[in-house]
């Protein structure tokens, strides 16, 4: 019972697991038993086999969580062009027959509640399949693999893919070359288009763009249900990218013997307009002047309001509309919008998440959408990055680069808040992974700050999170006040350790915490007034 508590699985699955032990043991030893009123005691022998066994594990063996199981299956059914029978299941998860059966159980329980309305059926001629419209299919996918890839490891990600090419045989479509191929095509996109999609959205799309055409191919429809689908695409046909997406299409044909038709294409436009983009040449385009009025309506709205200055309006009512362009693809096909930031933003940006959000109607209305506090605390991002500020006083006799991939309006306000706190210092410039790496010999600063630990510079780096925690907060402060660097910041350890002896409930603890460290980001270290 107390391993069943801690592990936070039922005793079943825990003597499951021991008799799964007992089974690899060597020959020769006792097995291990469970002695009632005292429980599981190992002999020392029994211990010396255990270590034995730990030590030939491979490093690189990955056991996967029963969440991340049903995931593997799930993407499997979406995209398997042939029967998907209980064997295959069996083989792709590498478990038992009743395992398998337990975790469609947890499918079916799961879909009930999902927002697509998605069944999960089985008959002696398709196997196993999802039953459901096309699109909602695609989304649902689309949901999926945004999961795995942010949520899961990178082990994870390669276990699912390279399964399901074992089981599948659709070696070419996630092939190196053809990886290659749509980075290529995806990263010149802006001579193309006059837009640059962001780094991490491109970086997903050649990660998930084999499923999503293998998940349409996998689906049986007759033409005329082929010609409604295409009709609900119709709106990408006049866009640029529907020409990149042909392009594309054409390239796979030929060079990898990929064969696409009219709806695949279309679908390619649909994420390509959906991304995200951190710089768009064409927002002057009278096609955007009803797009542009709202928003500049909005501003007006929120500038009467609450009286906020934003330092270059028509900059920011540029970025707002190549934010909101892709928004709108986004909402209307589906296409999921997660914000990694929002908690962040509202708890450290709270009065601006609420000062955006209360003038949001004014976009719902004309765009006949409904906004979600993801895509609030986007806009929210957009506009601290804007809000004007005093000018700052000090002599900056220290020199710094910021090194961001988030996105042109995570960027923005990652430098409003890092001028907040770097007194005596000068921020050169704000660059991407790949600008920074192009320019790093010809840099001479004094630190790097980035949002990423992967960073390579031969001056000291300054990792911090994108919206400045605590802990980011004073890095920055005692970098700026010469502090030495390789000295770590603790304080959120620290302060955890002060309160411990007289707040038993964790809970508690982290409420009282989290109050004392904002305390200290607004009085002490002189955070932004719009904040809290």
């Amino acid at each position: 019972m107390v391993i069943s508590n801690h592990l936070n699985q039922s005793r079943r699955k825990v003597y499951y697991h021991l008799d799964k032990i007992n089974e690899a043991l060597p020959d020769g030893v006792e097995k291990i038993v469970s002695y009632p009123r005292i429980g599981i005691k190992l002999t020392a022998e029994q211990k010396a086999a255990c270590r034995r066994m730990l030590d030939e594990l491979s490093i690189y063996s990955y056991v996967m969580s029963v969440s991340e199981r049903i995931k593997m299956l799930l993407t499997y059914i979406a995209i398997s062009k042939e029967r998907v029978t209980l064997e295959k299941l069996v083989q792709l998860g590498a478990v038992s027959r009743n395992t398998i059966l337990n975790d469609l159980n947890d499918i079916r329980h799961q879909l009930v509640t999902n927002e697509y309305d998605i069944q999960l059926h089985v008959t002696k001629a398709r196997g196993y399949y999802l039953d459901c419209h096309p699109l909602s299919k695609i989304q649902f996918l689309y949901r999926l693999l945004y999961d795995i890839h942010t949520s899961g490891n990178q082990e994870f990600i390669n276990i699912v893919r390279e399964r399901i090419i074992d089981l599948t045989g659709f070696d070419r479509y996630f092939s190196p070359e053809v990886k290659h191929y749509l980075r290529q095509q995806l990263s010149s996109a802006q001579e193309s288009l006059g837009k640059k999609i962001n780094g991490k959205d491109s970086q997903f799309m050649e990660q998930i763009l084999p499923y999503l055409l293998l998940s349409y191919q996998s689906i049986d429809m007759t033409d005329k249900e082929k010609e409604l689908i295409q009709r609900d695409f119709s709106i990408t046909w006049d866009r640029k990218e529907y020409r990149l997406a042909h392009q594309i299409s054409d390239d796979l044909a030929e060079k990898f013997d990929i064969h696409l038709d009219e709806i695949e294409v279309s679908l390619i436009a649909m994420l390509l307009l959906s991304f995200r983009k951190d710089s768009d040449s064409n927002n002057e385009s009278s096609d955007y002047d009803d797009i542009r009025l709202v928003l500049s309506n909005y501003l007006d709205a929120i500038t009467k309001a609450y009286g906020l200055v934003f330092n270059h309006r028509d900059a920011l009512l540029n970025q707002l509309i190549t934010h909101c362009k892709a928004l709108l693809y986004r909402k209307t096909y589906g296409i999921l919008s997660i914000n990694p930031l929002t908690k962040y933003i509202k708890a450290k940006y709270d009065s601006l998440f609420k000062i955006s959000k209360s003038k949001i109607a004014i976009l719902e209305e004309a765009w006949l959408i409904q906004m979600t506090d993801d895509d609030i605390a986007h806009i929210t991002i957009h506009l601290g990055g804007e809000l004007q500020r005093d000018e700052d006083t000090f002599n900056r006799n220290k020199h710094v680069v910021i090194v961001c991939d988030e996105g042109i309006g995570v960027q923005k306000l990652l430098l409003s808040q890092c001028r907040d706190y770097l007194n005596y210092c000068e921020i050169d410039a704000v660059f991407t992974s790949e600008q920074f790496h192009s320019v790093s010999d010809l840099v001479t600063v004094n630190a790097v700050i980035s949002t990423s630990d992967a960073i390579d510079s031969c001056f000291p780096v300054i990792v911090v999170h994108p919206i400045l925690s605590d802990d980011d907060m004073i890095k920055l402060i005692r970098f700026s006040n010469n502090r030495d660097l390789r000295e770590e910041s603790r304080f959120d350890h620290k302060l955890e350790l002060c309160l411990l002896p007289y707040i038993s409930d964790s809970k508690e603890r982290y409420i009282l915490k989290s109050q004392i460290e904002r305390l200290v980001s607004q009085e002490l270290i002189g955070g932004n007034p719009v904040v809290d």
